[in-house]
């Protein structure tokens, strides 16, 4: 599978779980679950899903120098999510209810193709299967016209009951619309259903819906794929960072310290060994960060500014992991491998987003260093990255999961 057609392919949380299993399983990736005995060796390779939203992967390497080191990013995008099965009625045909999941750049989403993807519950022969699902055919939301509004352009406030309806047409309820019998109940998203493009006078830019953090996802697990782990590499995408990871699939849930511990078990170490492993490792928190805007340099800071093209993004604030240790040791092995970085800091007075690292670092008590590429227009239907930082990134994880940190602080 190719980046774009992962990034097209790649819908929902959901799809984009299902597709990085299917990379995974490419090169050999084991699936396990936790209801089985794990019985893991030397040179294994495997992985584990839940909810269908969230995957970690994880290889075992060099175990006379045991310690984890941890990669992760997240599946979920800002979009609108579909609520129940009724459609609302108007004088022009049917639209959908929806409500926000996220934060979403509301007049982005006008007047583009868009598609109801997600997963099903449906009951057949007395059981109930899930299925993925997308819709064949486009929904859009009409935005309303200069002449009706003149003074649009001058700043317009959408609600998104009323304004951020899509238009479904003549049909009955959002079920028939998928063509899916015997429906119990469904999580699904209206969300852009727009192809990956190149931009640019020398086609330097990469220009998708989902790029926060759909790079991110692909970085790692690519990573995974490719490395020889100096200890156990682990890569973990988890779904609901959007909202605040407070899921049993989120970031801030016991699904990767029992991934942890079933490791450690089936290797037979102490729970000594194991809290060691987890000292001497360290976390990667992988999300993109924002690059300097052309025409809005003043919203960066102003001499830390973080541009397309220029390498990792090392992300510092309170409201992330990094720290000056952590950054230091992801800032030598980025130097050893020669690893283009640059160092990001807010404008002081906007206020920052939060990621993954804070989450993991705080349950496992471990080292972590939030990172990124840059990227513009982040949380718009179309984001901006330079595709060579894409590149850049993978090379990134690849040498992460293969170096020894030895921390001890």
């Amino acid at each position: 599978m190719k980046l774009e057609e992962f990034l097209k392919k790649s819908l929902t949380s959901f799809h984009t779980t299902e597709n990085c299993e299917i990379i995974l399983k490419e090169y050999g990736f084991q699936r396990l679950f936790f209801s089985d005995n794990w019985n893991l060796e030397k040179g294994g390779k495997y992985y584990i899903v839940k909810n269908q939203s969230s995957i970690i992967a994880f290889t075992i390497g060099n175990l006379n120098n045991y310690f984890f080191n941890i990669a992760e990013a997240h599946t979920d995008s800002p979009s609108l999510k579909v609520k129940g099965n009724k459609l609302i009625p108007s004088l022009v045909g049917s639209r959908v209810n929806v409500e926000k999941y996220g934060s979403i750049n509301y007049y982005s989403l006008f007047d583009i193709p868009m598609k109801i993807a997600g997963r099903v519950f449906c009951k057949e022969n007395e059981k109930i299967i899930s299925k993925l699902v997308e819709s064949k055919n486009n929904v859009n939301i009409p935005s309303l016209a200069i002449h009706q509004n003149r003074d649009m352009n001058e700043g317009v406030k959408f609600t998104v009951q009323n304004d951020l309806l899509p238009l479904a047409g003549n049909v009955e309820d959002i079920y028939s619309f998928l063509n899916i019998k015997n429906v119990i109940d469904a999580d699904l998203f209206v969300v852009p259903d727009l192809s990956p493009f190149r931009s640019g006078f020398k086609n330097e830019y990469l220009c998708s819906p989902r790029l926060d953090n759909l790079i991110s996802v692909w970085c790692i697990i690519q990573g995974i794929c490719n490395c020889n782990s100096s200890g156990i590499s682990i890569a973990c995408c988890f779904d609901n960072e959007e909202i605040g990871s407070m899921t049993k699939q989120g970031a801030n849930s016991s699904f990767l310290t029992s991934v942890l511990q079933m490791i450690n078990n089936s290797l037979s170490f102490s729970n000594s060994k194991f809290i060691q492993a987890c000292n001497k490792g360290l976390i990667l928190s992988i999300d993109n960060a924002h690059a300097i805007h052309p025409a809005h340099p003043e919203k960066s800071d102003i001499v830390e500014q973080v541009k397309l093209g220029k390498g990792i993004v090392i992300k510092h604030n309170i409201n992330y992991s990094t720290d000056a240790y952590s950054s230091s040791k992801i800032k030598v092995m980025l130097e050893e491998n020669n690893i283009e970085y640059q160092d990001f800091y807010c404008n002081s007075d906007i206020r920052c987003g939060s990621t993954l690292g804070l989450f993991t670092s705080s349950l496992l008590q471990m080292n972590s260093c939030d990172i990124g590429i840059a990227q513009l227009a982040m949380h718009s239907t179309i984001e901006t990255v330079a595709y060579k930082d894409v590149e850049t990134m993978e090379k990134c994880c690849i040498s992460f999961f293969e170096y020894q940190f030895n921390c001890n602080n």
